[in-house]
């Protein structure tokens, strides 16, 4: 549970507040994401993490915080959002969570390993299956599991991160439909 909601709650919230994102930009037409690219994005902010971690960085958007806690709110957003977008019923099932590592590297590489496994089950559209959509549904919950285990190991405040996050990307230049029509704008 993050801020007192249920992973699924989560997921829905996070979809509403990031709904523009999966429409065109021009027609307001709903887009067909790539859900490899989705994935991808949530790698790329648990590598951020990495390198605050590395390099023991505050947030460059909210600077009161840790860099890697705000990273980990940012990979918690996008799987929820990636969840919700595809109404995928987040909860527990074969995969086990294992306990978090001493090491921080390790334990983000075991968060992203987690991610990369959802990645392989949606590979060529296998998640039309029962069988394999719980699969991935159980991966799901095992990767956000994974990432709450590594805030409460280091102490990182997840929650607080959450609302302090969602309500700063609400009002962000960068995500505004003009910023992203611009020629270095955000484009997915």
């Amino acid at each position: 549970m993050i801020n007192g909601m249920t992973y699924n709650e989560l997921a829905t919230e996070c979809h509403a507040n990031n709904h523009k994102w999966w429409h065109d930009l021009e027609t307001g037409a709903p887009l067909d994401r790539d859900k490899d690219e989705l994935l991808m994005l949530v790698v790329s902010e648990i590598a951020e993490a990495m390198e605050a971690e590395r390099k023991n960085l505050m947030d460059d958007k909210l600077p009161h915080r840790p860099g890697a806690e705000v990273e980990l709110v940012d990979a918690v957003i996008r799987l929820a959002d990636f969840a919700g977008a595809y109404k995928y019923d987040i909860k527990p099932g074969v995969y086990l969570v294992n306990e978090t590592p001493a090491n921080k590297g390790a334990a983000l590489l075991g968060i992203t390993s987690s991610v990369v496994d959802i990645g392989a089950l949606c590979s060529d559209d296998g998640d039309h299956f029962p069988e394999i959509k719980v699969l991935i549904e159980a991966q799901l919950w095992a990767s956000l599991q994974l990432i709450q285990q590594y805030a409460e190991k280091w102490n990182y405040d997840l929650h607080g991160a959450y609302a302090e996050k969602s309500a700063f990307n609400k009002v962000r230049k960068d995500h505004t439909a003009e910023h992203r029509k611009s020629e270095h704008g955000k484009k997915w």
